[in-house]
């Protein structure tokens, strides 16, 4: 199931979802944003971040100096909440550390956004009103990109997806690579401590599948996407390429003893 965009008026008041119809009274939001290379374009949008009433976990993945401190103070600044490796551990390993820190404060949701700014932030209160209405799902964002897009970015992602209709079960395409979701957090922190999640860019699709199996199902959500000139991606070609490729190897195997509950599921 797909909805179109929510677009909030210019004048942007702290959204607070719980006062929704329909809506779980627990439903606990916060965002997460892991972070590695991309302090400039975080400090840039997290005042916009704040006008949607959430708590914010920034999680500094081993940033150098000055770039460390900097982000602190400004996350300190904006009475939020930061999480930082000394080493860089990868996306899938900040987000873990995002989860821990999301639970230990009391939080029942998750949402992971990018710390580049690609992402429409305009998009957030869709996947929080989704999400207080729907809590046993994850909100998937479903990526929309203009002209800004790298073709080679762009057609490279269709064999992952190729490979996640086969893990899925599903008969249809389902973007799992795209960096902002809304997370069940219990289900999430689940699947990571009894499972081996991807701790680097193998992680939203490693997680979104494992929790797929586990019963979780999902709702998608439109995301307008745009690639600003100049920000530098901390994807790696030829490791990163290669991690995934294990990873869709040991899920297509592990595929086998979760094929009872898949079949049950059926096809979409």
């Amino acid at each position: 199931m797909r909805y179109s965009n929510y677009r909030q008026p210019q004048e942007r008041a702290p959204l607070n979802v719980v006062e929704e119809k329909n809506v779980v009274p627990d439903f606990k939001p916060c965002l997460v944003v892991p972070c590695y290379r991309h302090v400039e374009p975080l400090i840039r949008i997290l005042p916009d971040l704040l006008h949607y009433g959430v708590k914010i976990i920034v999680v500094d993945d081993g940033n150098r100096e000055p770039k460390a401190s900097k982000l602190r103070e400004q996350v300190a600044l904006m009475n939020q909440v930061l999480v930082r490796h000394e080493i860089n551990m990868g996306k899938g390993a900040a987000v873990f550390s995002g989860f821990k820190k999301a639970r230990e404060l009391g939080f029942t949701h998750v949402l992971q956004i990018d710390a580049d700014g690609q992402h429409d932030l305009e998009d957030i209160p869709t996947f929080l009103s989704l999400g207080a209405q729907n809590p046993e799902k994850m909100i998937n964002g479903t990526p929309v990109y203009d002209h800004s897009v790298p073709t080679c970015r762009r057609l490279g992602r269709y064999m992952t997806h190729l490979w996640v209709c086969v893990e899925l079960g599903k008969c249809r395409i389902v973007d799992t690579m795209c960096g902002m979701r809304l997370y069940p957090l219990e289900q999430a922190l689940g699947i990571m401590h009894s499972r081996h999640v991807g701790r680097r860019m193998d992680f939203d699709t490693d997680i979104f599948v494992r929790m797929y199996w586990s019963g979780v199902d999902f709702l998608e959500v439109p995301v307008n996407v745009k690639y600003s000139p100049g920000t530098r991606s901390n994807f790696r070609g030829f490791s990163d390429n290669l991690r995934i490729s294990m990873m869709h190897t040991r899920l297509c195997t592990e595929k086998v003893f979760h094929y009872p509950a898949i079949r049950k599921r059926g096809y979409v």
